[in-house]
């Protein structure tokens, strides 16, 4: 088939657009008028849809993109295997070469979507300060005399560093003769002593 021919198909139709050599080849001359008006509606689409997606052409054959009630409508089951593949390769180029049949070209690109809004970071809230120090203290003297103790200390800072609080605790203890710690004396006990 001719450019031109394919030109005039497109024009007025597929089936009326084709030369008279050409329906005859493809078995159209065979077909009632409401199956060729089908096979027109079918060609119509095809080609439609191949230009609001931009492509001139698909990967399967005509005959083969339709089911089979489409192709008993439009009288492509009456077909022979050689026309309905001459059939497919002048529907082939009659897509690849635009506008539709009985339709102006008209490609409608899809819109890109919207940027996406600008990340901001956000810093993470600042959390209280928290530190202390922990002693342990083991001592011994003549005569059999001993002490032992500890303390613990922990001190907390607002996250805007305005305070702190800070908080100790000390205990000791010992056995001798003798002395703060002697055998003669209560076991002594640090204060609880917290502190700003």
């Amino acid at each position: 088939m001719s450019l031109s021919t394919t030109a005039i198909a497109a024009e007025f139709g597929f089936c009326e657009g084709l030369s008279a050599q050409d329906r005859a080849v493809t078995g159209i001359t065979r077909l009632t008028p409401p199956q060729a008006a089908a096979l027109d509606a079918l060609v119509e689409r095809d080609v439609t849809l191949a230009r609001q997606g931009g492509v001139t052409g698909f990967s399967s054959a005509f005959s083969a993109r339709h089911s089979p009630q489409e192709r008993l409508a439009a009288g492509i089951e009456g077909l022979s295997s050689k026309e309905s593949s001459i059939l497919d390769s002048f529907v082939a180029r009659a897509i690849s070469m635009g506008p539709a049949p009985m339709q102006a070209f008209s490609y409608t690109p899809v819109p890109p979507p919207p940027p996406a809004p600008p990340e901001s970071l956000v810093p993470a809230p600042r959390a209280f300060d928290v530190h202390g120090d922990l002693s342990f203290t083991v001592g011994g003297g003549g005569h059999g005399a001993s002490f032992y103790g500890g303390s613990a200390d922990i001190f907390v800072t607002d996250p805007t560093g305005t305070f702190t609080v800070g908080v100790g605790v000390s205990e000791y203890r010992g056995r001798g003769w003798a002395g703060p710690y002697g055998l003669f004396c209560t076991p002594y006990a640090g204060p609880f002593s917290p502190g700003f």
